[in-house]
């Protein structure tokens, strides 16, 4: 393939999208698109000075999304021989006919609780014998029950705004190291790649059930990309910090990277692996806890990670009521219906559920 060389400043120049090109934490170039958005936005990138707060954490080859006076932006970083190239697209929420997807959604639930009605009824009619004799034809039923249930919660929470959202959400004072410790114990003996740690103490504000959604999903990236995933807590001055590191699993292909970050519908759901809608989830997730999620594509796996302020231990109220296991509808444990693209059948044992 023959070379050739491009003025940078004269492509860049003319472009719609704000751009600028920083080298050791110092903007060398910005766009004059990127001029507009730095008056809009109040921030300090002319070249000379160091990089503004809210990209100062991004590394190289990384996907993030930052909310710039309100209006949320995607944001790629990308080395080159000059320096890191940032580039920003503005994100619009369109609408995705929410509500006859919220009343799909609905209809689908009852006729999964009606199915798994008829499930019980059928084995409710068998003698001990035959129900150990079918089990594993039964198993199969149930693992697809959850995926669907999973199909479900996943698209209600989707094409939901964050205003939504938040007049329903339940957020209690949730100590990040019970969480932590619940995840090692739960996805312990359903698989050896998956690991967490959490320093002590750390408290935040937040819906249990919806940040564990948006955990367990990371965590189902990283096994289906073949690797070993990781999650360290730790605290970062006044924010938590979440790392989800995927080690010794396959890269995401760059053409499946470079389209995250820009909304459920422009990706491609239809290719196989991946992080697509379920990215997608995290992202607006952890948005709704005031919170940030940047993914970071290296040779060796998948590196996300994510940040939720902190709360002081008298800030809230505890949350004396929490229960000590989360289920979706149907008495499956979360950690079973999120995972359920990964998991074998054999953890889907009809006797434990249907007796």
């Amino acid at each position: 393939m023959e070379r050739f060389t491009l003025s940078g400043n004269a492509y860049f120049d003319r472009q719609d999208q704000p751009v600028l090109l920083a080298a050791d934490g110092v903007v060398q170039y910005q766009n004059k698109a990127m001029e507009a958005l730095e008056r809009s936005c109040g921030l300090d990138t002319a070249a000379g000075q160091p990089l503004p707060e809210i990209l100062a954490d991004l590394g190289t080859d990384t996907v993030a999304q930052r909310e710039l006076a309100g209006v949320p932006w995607k944001v790629c970083t990308q080395r080159t021989d000059a320096g890191v190239l940032y580039v920003f697209q503005e994100l619009q929420e369109n609408g995705l006919g929410k509500y006859e997807a919220l009343r799909l959604c609905t209809q689908v639930r009852g006729s999964l609780g009606g199915t798994m009605l008829a499930l019980q009824q059928l084995f409710d009619s068998m003698v001990e014998t035959e129900q150990l004799k079918l089990e594993d034809r039964f198993n199969p039923l149930l693992k697809q029950y959850s995926r669907i249930l999973r199909m479900v919660s996943s698209t209600e929470l989707l094409v939901q705004s964050e205003e939504d959202l938040k007049s329903s959400w339940n957020p209690a004072r949730l100590d990040l190291n019970r969480l932590a410790d619940r995840l090692r114990r739960e996805l312990g003996p359903l698989t050896r790649q998956f690991d967490c740690e959490a320093e002590d103490p750390m408290t935040v504000w937040a819906d249990e059930r919806l940040l564990r959604q948006a955990l367990l999903n990371l965590v189902l990236n990283g096994l289906q990309a073949g690797g070993r995933v990781e999650m360290r807590l730790r605290r970062a001055g006044e924010q938590a910090l979440i790392v989800v590191t995927t080690v010794g699993g396959r890269p995401m292909e760059m053409q499946t990277f470079s389209r995250l970050g820009v909304g459920a519908r422009e990706a491609d759901s239809f290719r196989s692996g991946g992080l697509h809608f379920g990215m997608e989830l995290c992202w607006k997730i952890f948005r709704l806890h005031n919170g940030t999620l940047a993914v970071t594509n290296g040779e060796e796996g998948v590196q996300v990670t994510g940040r939720i302020p902190l709360i002081s231990s008298d800030e809230c109220p505890p949350d004396d009521d929490a229960l000590d296991t989360l289920e979706y509808n149907g008495g499956i444990p979360d950690v079973l219906v999120e995972l359920s693209d990964y998991l074998p059948e054999d953890w889907y044992s009809i006797t434990e559920f249907m007796d």
